[in-house]
């Protein structure tokens, strides 16, 4: 029997691959929200041996986000993030598509009024960014800031 809420216990970590090249871990993210909604900047230029670009999602206005130091995320999950591979096996896929999640299904009038709303998670090694939106973001690598 899981120890987990029961909001919880179904909560599916599915790898979301929405370009190519993500090979390593990600450093941390850039969040910034402005009048025209959130974009979101993964890191990976900060990793030693990592990727020489970072990667930007443009999500547009978002139904809500959330910034969490690593070890202080609240939601558990019932099976452990996809791992990369190679020599950073030992890491998390950085880029996860939520289904079942217990943070949306906490939200009973969001599920009412978007029903098709997407849960996003963003693994980085120091911090865990969600975000819950209506549709999936723009992504592009971009080289990083100087």
């Amino acid at each position: 029997m899981s120890d987990l809420p029961s909001e919880q216990a179904g909560e599916k970590q599915e790898k979301w691959e929405p370009v190519e090249g993500i090979v390593t871990p990600v450093a941390s993210a850039l969040v910034v929200e402005d009048p025209e909604g959130l974009i979101v900047t993964l890191l990976f230029s900060q990793i030693v041996d990592g990727c020489s670009s970072d990667l930007r999602f443009k999500f547009g206005r978002v139904l809500a986000y959330t910034v969490y130091e690593e070890f202080m995320h609240p939601w558990e999950t019932s099976q452990p993030a996809p791992a990369l591979e190679g020599k950073w096996e030992r890491f998390s896929y950085p880029l996860l598509q939520i289904k079942d999640s217990g943070w949306l299904s906490s939200l009973p009038n969001c599920l009412f009024v978007y029903p098709d709303a997407i849960h996003y998670r963003f693994l980085t090694l120091d911090q865990i960014v969600d975000v819950l939106c209506t549709k999936p973001p723009e992504v592009d690598w971009v080289p990083p800031r100087q």
